[in-house]
């Protein structure tokens, strides 16, 4: 009878501390996601590297230009028919740059640029991102990875996966 008790005791003790456990990580998750999302309504500060191994910050963003981040691989079959959408749409982005940020080694990322002929465009970026720090920074967590900003730095849209130009377009005209 009283070994009984004590795995009963036991098994509440246990009980309780497992859900305790899963409340606080839960609640910790719930405010890092929060604290994230807070922080990607506008901008953040950032500093990567550009394929010349140059600093490039968000003070080298150009003012008054929607900002669209795009996080690839040059491995992600998605990743090449966004990029071949957006280099066949082209035209239809002037007040728009691009910064395409990828963790690849450089020669893969200006392999792909070249590939779709944006690495020579006036309103498109590429940048390395070896350290994952725009991963951390942005929530980046899936590839593609797609952030529209409006020209006051603040956040139209975020999407995982695949987005086409006219999907593009549509949440920008959304936003005039």
């Amino acid at each position: 009878m009283r070994n009984k008790k004590i795995i009963i005791i036991i098994s509440i003790i246990s009980i309780i501390s497992l859900i305790s456990y899963l409340g606080y990580s839960i609640i910790t998750k719930t405010k890092e996601k929060n604290k994230i999302a807070k922080q990607i309504q506008t901008i953040p500060k950032f500093e990567l590297k550009t394929l010349d191994n140059v600093s490039f910050t968000n003070q080298n963003l150009k003012p008054n230009l929607n900002t669209i981040f795009i996080y690839f691989n040059s491995d992600c079959d998605f990743c090449h028919h966004e990029a071949e959408n957006i280099s066949q749409n082209l035209n239809n982005f002037k007040g728009v740059q691009f910064i395409f940020v990828s963790f690849e080694e450089t020669e893969a990322i200006k392999k792909f640029a070249e590939l779709y002929k944006l690495d020579n465009q006036e309103n498109i970026i590429f940048l390395e991102d070896k350290k994952a720090e725009f991963s951390i920074l942005f929530n980046a967590n899936s590839i593609p990875y797609i952030l529209i900003y409006d020209k006051n730095n603040n956040l139209i849209k975020k999407h995982k996966g695949q987005l086409n130009a006219n999907g593009i377009l549509r949440v920008l005209n959304q936003n005039d």
